[in-house]
């Protein structure tokens, strides 16, 4: 099967096509990674283009996009050329958690920017998320991280995460006290199919593409338009 994978949920504007297989091994066909946080909708659509030219003419089964969380403007381009291309192609589309697709195996704490001086992070052990996702102040994330009990021994020193993704590496210093991995940044197009093998699979219908953005717009409707009444003389 050839699977779509689309993520806009970062500076990574990411397409690709990936061959997944019986037993969820997926294997990565072509792909196409800029980092820009400025022209997601200007990247996007090329890199769907270029790797489906690497298609050879075979069918594609589903799409896998990332749901975020991330900023507004960015994320909605991953999630609307998701949705149009399932529905002109007649084939469904799954969200995946942006954040579960970076994590390595262990216990692992992914960490993201979120600017505003904050970041989008969640925490996992071997794949299964364990917190989040959420976003805080990059020191507020890692005093967290810095203090969790250890399940086995809760006399045991802190049960610390390896910390990984680009939030982590740009706020290098209030990450300081743990231990940085600097090789995962984005989220990885084989793993965003890997989280959806079961539904793409099994045939799953297509599901409502909701957005993780995880804080309130700052638009809002104006309000009620104030009334003026002019003194007559």
């Amino acid at each position: 099967m050839l699977v779509l994978a689309l993520d806009t949920s970062s500076p990574a504007v990411t397409a690709a096509l990936v061959a997944l297989g019986p037993d969820d091994h997926a294997e990565l066909v072509a792909q196409r990674v800029v980092v820009d946080g400025r022209r997601h909708g200007e990247l996007l659509a090329g890199g769907v283009r270029e790797v489906l030219a690497a298609s050879e003419g075979q069918p594609l089964t589903a799409i896998v996009v990332g749901t975020g969380p991330g900023p507004f403007t960015g994320l909605r381009v991953g999630l609307v050329t998701a949705a149009a291309l399932a529905d002109a192609l007649g084939i469904p589309a799954y969200g995946v958690c942006s954040l579960d697709a970076v994590a390595p195996v262990g216990h692992v704490a992914v960490v993201t920017d979120a600017r505003r001086r904050e970041v989008y992070w969640a925490r996992y052990r071997d794949g299964v998320r364990l917190e989040g996702p959420g976003v805080a102040a990059p020191a507020d994330v890692a005093q967290h991280l810095s203090t969790l009990p250890s399940l086995a021994d809760p006399f045991a020193p802190p049960d610390r995460p390896l910390v990984v993704g680009a939030g982590a590496v740009l706020h290098r210093t209030a990450f300081a006290g743990l231990e940085l991995d600097e090789q995962h940044l984005h989220p990885e197009p084989v793993e965003l199919v890997r989280c959806a093998a079961s539904r793409v699979l099994s045939g799953a219908a297509s599901e409502p593409l909701t957005p993780l953005y995880l804080r309130r717009p700052d638009a809002v409707e104006p309000g009620a338009v104030k009334r003026v009444t002019a003194a007559v003389p």
